[in-house]
């Protein structure tokens, strides 16, 4: 059944017509094995942490990923807005309650 569910999800994603989506494909499928593997080991109660631990280093990569993305894609964009908010933080000497 997992098998299944993950050639249906490869065969979409490589049917999308984009120009990485072999590529892709692969990637989920592989992704989704390895997923059920470990979740079918944290359920046999062989490895009850890897779920967890797999789930926060994704979220900790996506984060990291996104922070380059911004400040190295958009280096023009973050340089300014970081000048902004300095600007505002030297410029503002209000006390705040």
């Amino acid at each position: 059944m997992v098998w299944a569910g993950a050639n249906f999800v490869k065969n979409l994603i490589i049917s999308s017509g984009t120009s990485q989506g072999k590529f892709l494909g692969q990637a989920a499928y592989i992704a989704i094995i390895i997923l059920v593997g470990a979740m079918a080991l944290q359920r046999m109660g062989i490895a009850p942490d890897i779920v967890n631990l797999a789930f926060g280093l994704l979220l900790g990569a996506i984060a990291v990923a996104i922070a380059l993305a911004f400040g190295l894609g958009a280096r023009d964009i973050a340089g300014s807005q970081l000048n902004e908010w300095l600007a505002a933080f030297k410029g503002d000497k209000t006390p705040r309650s």
